[in-house]
């Protein structure tokens, strides 16, 4: 059976949700860091812990959230550097990856591109039930959707 994975990245964290053909929940799975830290000293270990985790992912059909433009010039570079790593590590992996812009995912899976985080949970609460202890492993469900249905 055919596992899509959905990534969605920031700063401090990785969240990936897994789900199979039917669109059931397989697994949720976060790498994290030191959030006290300064993003140059944290992203080293952020990245070291994803790498381990990724030798552990056995689907071929990920997405990857695309950076999105946010407050600032540096929170924007500090997302992209995020993405491209994990986008790397995913390749490396041989984990063919399809970016998906934020409105894309949220149109597809919610009918709306400009759906907020309160509708994101309410959906995938809905869909899989109350199985989502933060808003980015919603997020990360409603991409590896948007993988499952975009074919």
């Amino acid at each position: 059976m055919n596992h899509y994975i959905g990534f969605d990245t920031s700063s401090f964290a990785i969240h990936a949700v897994i789900i199979d053909e039917d669109e059931k929940l397989v697994s949720l799975q976060k790498w994290d860091c030191d959030r006290k830290a300064k993003f140059e000293d944290r992203f080293p270990e952020l990245i070291m812990n994803f790498s381990k985790g990724v030798k552990q992912i056995k689907t071929k059909k990920a997405s990857l959230e695309n950076a999105i433009p946010v407050r600032n010039s540096r929170a924007y570079t500090i997302t992209a550097r995020v993405v491209g790593a994990v986008w790397a590590l995913l390749a490396t992996a041989n984990i063919h990856t399809e970016f998906v812009h934020q409105a894309t995912w949220k149109k597809v899976c919610l009918g709306h591109g400009h759906s907020s985080k309160e509708d994101i949970m309410k959906f995938v609460i809905e869909k899989w039930g109350d199985k989502f202890p933060e808003q980015d492993y919603a997020d990360a469900a409603c991409i590896a959707l948007w993988n499952k249905r975009r074919v």
